[in-house]
């Protein structure tokens, strides 16, 4: 078995359906833009197609569930899925599980098997209850933080490993000090900050998060990362770890920082893949789990050029001094007109500000590490 290879899977067994209707939601976007929107819940065929094709690439498997939302096809669903993945995982299969949740239906029961089958649970959570009903409300409009906080509470009693994603919107960005308080006060260390996507069909760019606003953002969120470390916090942010890592010379692990796209897989549920949850569009369609295979869908991605294409970046991109940092940004977020990184000026921001210190912070690690 090849365990240096991962086969990343994300599946999205409920499709599009959620109980929650966030205005910013990047994935309800992509649906509307597509001639079916919603593929209905994931069958056993199905996922038993998936599982079976995934450890027959004798490699190891990451088995990633996101939707919409995951939970909404029940646990009875996922104790299957343990079922078919036991019956098909060969005796030194590597296997990681990931569940993506709005974490509004996370009960004891849910937290139990997370905790049973190692998933490791990131909870959508905008970090402050007034902060994230601003965006994230029900399908009936009634707020949403309540019963989010209760499902953390849920995994926080049964020891299950999770971490909270927070969408960077203007309300988020301006008042972040707020908001990692509120994390650091419910133990959350463990973070990540995606930066909110502007809509597929859209004049307004920046419609919910402006570039400046972002910049400020992240100059003070650093400050109070590194803040918190110094006063004994062993806080992990995704996107300075990553930074930290490059200057280190080592690669990022997170797919926007890698200057490329990489091979993903993401089944929808009726079984079509796409190359990227950030394209489950029409014209990106690779084929269908239950009639072709991984082999299959590689070759179809090399043929519509993915890859390839995240690899042309712009001038300007490609001269400037922070490119081996940046490394030019995720495709989508790609100003469509100049071709260049939409917070290009954010992350700009930053470095001007406080590259010395991520510098400073890495020669502290490396003579850690020598004198250990």
């Amino acid at each position: 078995m090849n365990k240096n290879k991962v086969l990343s899977i994300m599946m999205k067994p409920s499709s599009s359906s959620c109980n929650l209707k966030c205005d910013y939601c990047f994935y309800l976007d992509e649906a509307v833009n597509r001639e079916s929107p919603n593929r209905g819940q994931m069958s056993v065929d199905t996922l038993t197609n998936v599982v079976k094709k995934a450890f027959d690439q004798d490699c190891a498997v990451s088995f990633i569930f996101q939707g919409g939302e995951p939970s909404l096809v029940g646990l009875k669903w996922f104790e299957r899925f343990i079922e078919i993945e036991n019956e098909y995982k060969k005796e030194d299969s590597v296997v990681s599980h990931f569940f993506q949740t709005n974490g509004s239906l996370i009960d004891d029961s849910w937290a139990k098997f997370f905790k049973e089958h190692n998933f490791l649970v990131g909870v959508s959570y905008d970090g402050h209850n007034r902060i994230h009903d601003i965006h994230r409300r029900m399908v009936d409009g009634k707020k949403s933080s309540r019963l989010v906080n209760k499902g953390i509470s849920y995994l926080k009693e049964e020891g299950v490993d999770y971490n909270i994603l927070t969408v960077v919107t203007n309300e988020v960005a301006e008042n972040i000090d707020i908001v990692f308080k509120g994390l650091l006060d419910k133990e959350v260390y463990y973070q990540q900050y995606i930066a909110c996507l502007d809509a597929l069909v859209d004049s307004t760019e920046n419609r919910y998060l402006d570039p400046v606003i972002y910049g400020n953002f992240l100059i003070r969120l650093f400050d109070l990362w590194t803040e918190s470390i110094d006063r004994g916090y062993n806080v992990s942010i995704r996107l300075f770890n990553n930074f930290i890592s490059i200057l280190m010379g080592y690669q990022p692990e997170a797919c926007d920082m890698m200057g490329n796209c990489s091979p993903q897989y993401v089944i929808e549920g009726d079984g079509d893949v796409y190359p990227c949850d950030f394209f489950c569009l029409d014209s990106y369609k690779l084929g269908n789990i239950n009639e072709v295979s991984f082999p299959e869908f590689d070759q179809k991605r090399s043929e519509i050029g993915f890859i390839e294409r995240s690899l042309q970046k712009s001038e300007e991109c490609l001269n400037c001094k922070y490119f081996n940092l940046c490394r030019g940004g995720c495709p989508r977020y790609m100003n469509k007109e100049t071709g260049k990184f939409r917070f290009c000026e954010s992350y700009t921001m930053l470095f001007d500000a406080r590259l010395d210190v991520m510098v400073k912070m890495v020669a502290t690690i490396s003579k850690n590490r020598t004198n250990q």
